[in-house]
């Protein structure tokens, strides 16, 4: 049987190679310093300051109010997206799929992405006339969506956090969410009643209701919707949330 070559070191790169070094430590440690990274690497403090300094630039690390790293939330956007291409999609279409035909209305899935952006990773097209069909790969601002508010109310105060300090909140329509304290009043919300709501906040006419997907920690991994005409929507809305409760929670189980 023929043995699996090697890579030849000659076509290594030694500053990616040090930098991959560098983000394999926090896999056994929670947070270090510069000090101790340069410590535990054996690479000197000067070059491990330049390379702390790259990868928090790129969202990969992030310092905290100790003045040390952590991995930063583009570790667990990968990682969502990985997750969801392998096993999400398939294991909850299905499920959509039931959504869609006891009510009539377009079902989605959706990924935070980066932190910052909902993904529409997975669908189950509406029966009723007007119904929403967002493209597959779609992005938009977590706040503005049923989705991404049901992801984030869910989420650790330091990924909250992190996104209050990269949005502006400028406004889609007169009833887009406008600032972080109404916000954060919004996911108060959200958490006490335990799903989500996109009241014509990102397009006129159209309303979505959302409830979050958690894993055994109680932590986000994703959010089905069910998106339609607002009128629509709002005659039907106890129906709508009674629904998707009922199917997250028999998604959750699956997934356990």
């Amino acid at each position: 049987m023929q043995e699996n070559k090697q890579p030849d070191k000659k076509y290594i790169l030694s500053s990616l190679d040090n930098a991959l070094c560098i983000l394999n430590l926090f896999i056994s440690h929670s947070e270090l310093s510069t000090s101790e990274i340069s410590e535990l690497s054996g690479i000197n403090k000067s070059t491990v300051f330049r390379f702390l300094v790259t990868l928090e630039n790129r969202g990969f690390l992030i310092r905290n109010e100790k003045n040390k790293y952590q991995l930063g939330l583009k570790f667990y956007s990968l990682g969502q997206l990985v997750y969801t291409r392998m096993e999400l999609v398939s294991i909850i279409h299905p499920y959509l799929e039931q959504l869609t035909k006891k009510n009539g209305e377009t079902s989605h899935l959706c990924i935070l992405e980066n932190g910052y952006h909902i993904v529409f990773v997975d669908k189950a097209l509406g029966t009723l006339a007007l119904k929403m069909d967002t493209p597959l790969g779609m992005r938009q601002p977590a706040h503005l969506t049923g989705s991404g508010k049901a992801i984030l109310a869910f989420e650790s105060e330091q990924t909250i956090n992190q996104y209050l300090k990269y949005t502006d909140f400028d406004p889609k329509t007169s009833s887009s969410i406008r600032s972080a304290k109404e916000f954060l009043a919004n996911l108060d919300e959200i958490r006490s009643r335990g799903y989500a709501c996109d009241e014509e906040e990102f397009e006129v006419g159209l309303t979505c209701y959302a409830v979050p997907i958690l894993d055994v920690s109680g932590r986000p991994i994703a959010a089905i919707s069910s998106s339609g005409p607002t009128t629509r929507m709002i005659t039907n809305q106890n129906q709508h949330i009674k629904s998707l409760t009922a199917i997250s929670k028999m998604i959750q189980q699956k997934l356990t």
